[in-house]
């Protein structure tokens, strides 16, 4: 059977984006709700000083590629390839041998990276952070060559995953990064109970390797029970191996381009004086639940169809679907933003004012988180806009956007650092970070629309007025978690503007209080929306409540 579905009736491109948005974001939340467990561990039993830079500078590039691997990246480019050339076949099945074909030459490619990193963990290590001493730099190199297997077994989980996408098999992938957590949870609990917190970074690099074999084996399992072998059989519509190089050869350009926050945030790093190191990693990681939350979701959930849209040459309906998913990013990214702002200091007390983490490690992740958050409603679209940019084929476009976006936080950075009081450093590489997000947004908004300018009368992919009323009500959002903190006697921005406020509840523990601001802020913001009358709010609701109702029913 084709991945086609022949002339079968689809759901409308909203229903089945905001389903399969749904089921990812459940599995997201799990996942990022672990990830948090996992990192606010490591800060507990680490701390935040040179052990911490050591070890954040290990890990800082496998985490890049399990972002870039597995978590979607690379299966976003995999997966738009796939379903295009499935849709020129229009008959057969070539999928199953095209993935076996894939799938040999990528473990060729990677395994022989892998292998040539180990062996220069050091200047690898010296060249992502400079910042390290000598000390530092021996540790981390050790721990770099235990983490960099994960790259193999990440890469060939990803095409496996973009596989199952193909098949509009959502779960088990979205699943994948949850079964990552656990293991390296348990691996680092495994290593301090065995030996103590001086065992904690060596345990947690090799259950990095650890976690990546647990995802390709949980993957492969099922995807060999959807493929039986004979399927694996080469057919005649499957391309030759000049093809399958051919797209092998084309995944960096998909890969940098998908991997701009990632690459951005690495080159922040780099910019990193001392001990901001621990401290821009533990920001980028309280923004990651936000941003996979909505960003990943959408692009991801999108993606399939705007492939197939693509390929079967309906660009009224790829517009369509471009500029509903568009919306969607700027009605969730720009609460969560604001509401991030507003009970951020408190947020990074609670969870991270532990053990070995003292009041300054806090200071520091807070300003750097406050100047990371301008650029999660920026990753939030431009992971939309990547994934219609990789439905058309136009991975150059988006490979150049995010070499430019590096640059810029490199040249930005470097500008500000120079410039700058050295009480703010902590912010500044984030800040330069931020807008170069920004800049690579609006260029991959543009290209779209040139690209999209002679196949369509008026490629119109945002709407104004819609962004307008999200604008006002991520406002509403973080006044409404602004006033509940100040109730609550907590810590929060605007303090003196909000002193003429009562503390009510002075004695409410810092957790509870924190979980009454965010549902105040989700409360004020749905109450916005519904004032103003947005039209995907309403449909949303709709949608909800037909759901419950058939549900009640049954």
């Amino acid at each position: 059977m084709s991945l086609s579905h022949g002339n079968a009736p689809r759901p409308s491109g909203g229903a089945r984006m905001a389903r399969t948005a749904g089921m990812l974001a459940l599995f997201t939340l799990l996942s990022r709700l672990l990830g948090l467990v996992r990192d606010m561990g490591m800060a507990w039993m680490v701390g935040c000083g040179p052990v911490a830079d050591a070890l954040v500078a290990a890990l800082r590039l496998p985490h890049l590629l399990r972002r870039l691997l597995g978590e979607g990246s690379l299966s976003m480019t995999l997966t738009a390839w796939l379903v295009r050339y499935d849709v020129a076949q229009g008959q057969g099945d070539p999928l199953p041998a095209l993935a076996s074909g894939l799938f040999r030459r990528l473990v060729l490619v990677l395994g022989g990276l892998v292998l040539l990193g180990m062996l220069a963990a050091p200047q690898l290590l010296a060249f992502l952070a400079p910042a390290l001493s000598p000390e530092a730099l021996a540790e981390g190199s050790s721990l770099l060559r235990l983490c960099l297997p994960y790259v193999l077994l990440a890469g060939m989980a990803a095409l496996v995953m973009a596989v199952l996408h193909c098949r509009e098999v959502f779960w088990l992938p979205a699943l994948s990064p949850v079964i990552f957590n656990v293991v390296v949870i348990s691996a680092m609990l495994a290593g301090w109970l065995a030996g103590g917190t001086e065992a904690v970074p060596a345990a947690l690099a090799a259950g990095m390797s650890a976690g990546g074999l647990a995802q390709w084996l949980a993957q492969w399992g099922y995807a060999r029970h959807v493929f039986p072998a004979t399927a694996m059989e080469r057919p005649a519509a499957a391309p030759s191996g000049r093809e399958l190089w051919g797209c092998l050869g084309r995944l960096p350009l998909g890969l940098l381009g998908a991997a701009a926050p990632q690459l951005v945030m690495l080159a922040a790093m780099g910019l990193a004086v001392g001990s901001q190191i621990a401290g821009l990693y533990y920001a980028e990681r309280l923004l990651e639940l936000p941003l996979g939350l909505i960003g990943a979701c959408l692009g991801m959930a999108s993606l399939p169809r705007l492939s197939r849209l693509a390929g079967e040459k309906d660009f009224a309906a790829f517009r369509r679907d471009m500029a509903l998913a568009l919306r969607w990013a700027t009605l969730l990214s720009l609460p969560a933003a604001a509401g991030l702002w507003a009970v951020g200091p408190c947020l990074v007390d609670v969870l991270l004012h532990h053990g070995e983490f003292d009041a300054t490690g806090v200071r520091q992740v807070t300003l750097a988180l406050w100047a990371y958050l301008p650029c999660l409603p920026a990753c939030a679209v431009s992971r939309c806009l990547l994934a219609g940019c990789n439905a058309l084929g136009d991975v150059r476009l988006t490979a150049l956007s995010s070499l430019l976006a590096v640059v810029f936080t490199l040249a930005g950075g470097a500008w500000l650092l120079h410039s700058m009081a050295r009480d703010i450093y902590f912010c500044l590489p984030a800040a330069a970070a931020s807008a170069a997000l920004w800049g690579q947004t609006v260029w991959l908004w543009r290209g779209l629309r040139r690209r999209l300018r002679p196949l369509l009368p008026a490629p119109a992919l945002l709407d104004g007025m819609a962004c307008l009323r999200h604008v006002l009500a991520a406002g509403a959002a973080a006044a409404g978690a602004l006033i509940v903190l100040r109730l609550c006697g907590m810590v929060c921005p605007l303090q003196e503007l909000l002193s003429v406020m009562p503390v009510l509840l002075p004695g409410l523990p810092a957790m509870a209080g924190l979980a009454l601001s965010i549902g105040a802020g989700c409360c004020a913001w749905g109450s916005a929306l519904v004032l103003l009358g947005d039209a995907d709010t309403r449909m949303l609701a709709h949608k909800l409540r037909t759901k419950l109702q058939g549900d009640s029913r049954s």
